[in-house]
């Protein structure tokens, strides 16, 4: 922008005068009369707003900036000799105008222009201190958010953990050896869930079989009229998910949807519908109180948030009573998008 303010009078001069030897001459007046400019704005922008303006010292800066002034008509009123030759090398027209202007009119002009030139200054500082603040806000609610999804998730493993421990223990009088496989399995639970869930997301397929783990364990609690059925169909698997995402879903058909003396089922159901993912839990509908069905519970809740923070506006969660069936739907859209 400076450079345009500097070299765009020795353009005009030459287009009017078609004489390339004014050009050093006009850029050397140039050059002395917008210099005072040039200094205020870069001491405005640099200095005097950040520290005079943002700190309320108001008065302060208003002399500050009376001085440049100062500065400016003494310059101008040193230079008046150039600035008396100059109509002198533009066309009659032109020239009329300028010496009925007189010097009264130019350093009029040039004080506009450095008002300006300062309120310019002013206001670009004013939009970057404005960036700047939007930027560090915006960074600050990325912080928070992510510190909230850890504890979130950081809920998750102690809750699973503990059912996991307490259907091992039942196993163990009664098939020592299963029990025994069965740690095995816990222990590839917890490694998953302490060390591989920590990065921000995880590739599906490893969450498929986290899930699949998962639901090996929680089977031990059931009877045999229990019938549970599992299916993960994403062919994709490098597909990239926030870990521990579905495993309140899981739980909570094992934990509702199960007897040990009436017939039931449990049907847990993972797909792609296009670049969507749709994850389905199914189970009996017990006699219950009604609040029991009902979408809440501190698992269903971090649930929500979760997708609330991770993929805001690009799912949905439904859950509903079909039959004697209690269904839960959670669809994220477009999840190639969240990397």
């Amino acid at each position: 922008m400076w450079a345009c303010v500097f070299l765009l009078p020795s353009v005009i001069f030459v287009l009017f005068t078609h004489d390339f030897g004014t050009v050093v001459w006009t850029f050397r007046i140039m050059f002395v009369l917008i210099l005072p400019a040039f200094a205020a704005y870069y001491l405005n922008y640099y200095y005097l707003v950040p520290r005079l303006v943002f700190e309320r010292r108001l008065p302060v800066y208003i002399l500050v900036n009376l001085a440049l002034l100062g500065i400016t008509l003494f310059n101008n009123y040193f230079h008046s000799d150039w600035i008396n030759v100059i109509p002198l090398q533009l066309p009659n027209e032109v020239s009329s105008l300028m010496i009925a202007a007189g010097f009264t009119g130019f350093l009029a002009f040039a004080l506009l222009g450095q008002v300006m030139v300062t309120l310019l200054a002013v206001g670009m500082r004013y939009i970057i201190k404005w960036n700047d603040e939007r930027q560090a806000i915006e960074e600050e609610r990325r912080r928070n958010a992510e510190a909230e999804l850890n504890w979130l998730k950081n809920q998750l493993n102690p809750h699973f953990l503990f059912n996991t421990l307490n259907n091992i223990s039942s196993l163990i009088q009664i098939d020592p050896d299963k029990a025994q496989e069965c740690i095995g399995q816990l222990s590839e639970l917890l490694r998953y869930a302490l060390y591989e869930s920590n990065v921000r997301k995880v590739r599906i397929g490893d969450e498929i079989t986290f899930m699949k783990n998962y639901i090996d364990l929680m089977t031990l609690r059931c009877s045999k009229t229990t019938r549970i059925e599992s299916r993960f169909d994403v062919p994709d698997s490098d597909i990239m998910i926030s870990s521990l995402l579905f495993i309140s879903l899981i739980e909570n058909a094992f934990k509702h949807g199960t007897s040990a003396h009436k017939e039931s089922f449990i049907k847990i159901d993972m797909s792609m519908d296009g670049n969507d993912i749709v994850f389905t839990s199914e189970n009996t509908l017990f006699e219950k109180k009604t609040e029991d069905y009902s979408c809440s519970g501190i698992g269903l809740e971090n649930l929500k948030r979760r997708l609330e923070l991770l993929y805001p506006d690009a799912y949905s969660y439904n859950c509903f009573t079909e039959g004697n069936a209690y269904i839960t739907l959670v669809r994220i859209r477009n999840i190639r998008n969240y990397v």
